[in-house]
């Protein structure tokens, strides 16, 4: 599809279909935020580094080991010392006017009333399509080699912590609050990212292409992904699922992504109404998913890592593409190399779908049932995800550097190189349907209650021979 529109004219791109207004923002608006990035960030973290060297130099000088390091408690001790950090703290922990706390909280609760909706929305277009097509965002991912089939089933799980936590409580997210502390943890890491890679890019001009794909992690990029948590679930993802957010749900889950984009660093001005934040998602789409030989590779990866997990989490290949054909259309998927399956998957999947609707309307009818179920999934996805032994720090865990970039691999051939638990993975539980392997035969799917599943997600692991990688 050409990316020169017209206000007026039709647009249709991989399924999802609109008309171009004057509204729509046009390249040459957009390509010169890929030039662009947090700055007040970017000098935080340089300040933040200076401290900590300073420390370690004292304690190696005096004798003493030198204490691990957190970036955000050396933030938070020392933001009063240095001018960069202080403007840094009084950006992250002030409050903006326009910030509605009672409709914040409402955008949490929308993630948690149709969080079975959402994390199979999120997984297999938000990733599928998004993030795999998203041009420059691939070229980052692959040079951390976070996106190897041993690690991605990991890095795929601190992004749903993150997002549990945002959407958990309004306490949570306030100044203080731990998901305003993991977000800020979030906003330096992407900033250690983007200084490792310009400093690599500088010595070895062919690691990265900053004229063609732009700063790494840049404005651009931080729009995007706002975009994608917040509009994609609304227009793309439950739509195709059969689930219809209603105007309100539309506005408050906005109005908290906002208020995080302020957080980030990233211009939360485009998200200052829904039919804005609306316009800004179909230009992006437009002008910034095409496929490329990179997405192939990380498509590849996602499939070789989530159709390998053990029982009872077992989900079949086929049962991916299946989903991933239904809400992103056959154009993409055969792009990116996706299989097609047979007819019985697409039944399976559509049982998955008819399962979200029935409860999206039960809720709506009975609101004691609404909140028993975001109490519910809350609680789960919380236990599972936020208070797991391994969970993320958003620490600067996958380096990027000179020579680490991942190609397309076969889970199989690596699979005795690492370590998987079965904590890594309780938090699919909330999907609730697991295809069974051997042990309930072939091509066979079943329902396993939520609490049972949470049960049988205790202390249990697998352990191979690799350690994880350590934080950095």
């Amino acid at each position: 599809m050409s990316d020169t529109t017209q206000p007026g004219s039709k647009v249709r791109k991989w399924g999802y279909s609109f008309t171009w207004t004057e509204e729509h923002l046009p390249r040459e608006q957009t390509d010169p935020l890929q030039f662009e990035s947090d700055q007040l960030g970017d000098a935080a973290l340089e300040s933040l580094q200076a401290i900590e060297r300073a420390i370690h130099e004292k304690a190696k000088a005096q004798g003493d080991k030198p204490p691990s390091r957190d970036i955000y408690a050396t933030l938070q001790e020392h933001h009063d010392d240095d001018e960069v950090l202080r403007q840094f703290w009084g950006q992250t922990h002030a409050v903006p006017d326009w910030v509605d706390w009672n409709q914040i909280e409402r955008g949490q609760r929308y993630f948690s009333r149709y969080a079975l909706a959402n994390l199979l929305g999120f997984g297999l277009q938000g990733f599928v399509a998004e993030n795999s097509a998203s041009v420059r965002v691939v070229e980052v991912l692959v040079r951390t080699g976070g996106f190897s089939t041993m690690k991605l089933l990991k890095r795929l799980l601190e992004t749903f912590q993150w997002l549990v936590q945002v959407t958990d409580s309004l306490p949570a997210i306030q100044p203080g609050g731990s998901a305003h502390i993991a977000t800020i943890r979030v906003r330096l890491l992407h900033a250690s990212v983007r200084q490792r890679m310009r400093k690599v890019a500088a010595e070895h001009p062919k690691y990265y292409d900053m004229q063609r794909f732009g700063l790494p992690l840049n404005t651009l990029d931080s729009i995007h992904s706002i975009s994608t948590f917040s509009c994609s679930q609304m227009w793309m993802q439950l739509p195709r699922l059969g689930v219809f957010p209603t105007k309100q749900e539309k506005e408050d889950y906005v109005a908290l992504f906002k208020y995080i984009a302020y957080l980030l660093g990233t211009p939360h001005s485009y998200f200052e109404d829904t039919e804005k934040a609306r316009k800004l998602m179909e230009s992006l789409y437009v002008h910034e998913l095409k496929v490329t030989d990179t997405s192939n590779t990380v498509a590849h990866n996602f499939m070789e890592c989530v159709s390998n997990l053990p029982w009872p989490f077992y989900i079949s290949r086929s049962f991916i593409e299946a989903g991933s054909r239904w809400i992103n259309g056959h154009e993409l998927c055969d792009q990116l190399g996706l299989g097609r399956p047979g007819y019985f998957y697409y039944v399976i999947f559509a049982g998955q779908c008819l399962l979200s609707i029935e409860l999206a309307w039960a809720q709506r009818m009975f609101p004691f049932l609404d909140a028993l179920v975001v109490k519910g999934f809350r609680s789960l996805m919380y236990h599972g995800l936020v208070e797991r032994k391994d969970r993320a720090r958003f620490a600067m865990e996958w380096v990027p550097k000179l020579g680490k970039q991942t190609g397309k691999e076969d889970h199989t051939k690596n699979s005795n190189k690492g370590r998987l638990s079965l904590g890594n993975v309780q938090s699919l539980a909330p999907i609730g349907l697991i295809e069974g392997g051997s042990q309930l035969g072939p091509n066979t799917t079943g329902l396993f209650s939520w609490s049972k599943m949470a049960r049988m997600c205790g202390t249990t692991s697998l352990s191979f021979s690799e350690e994880a990688p350590t934080e950095i």
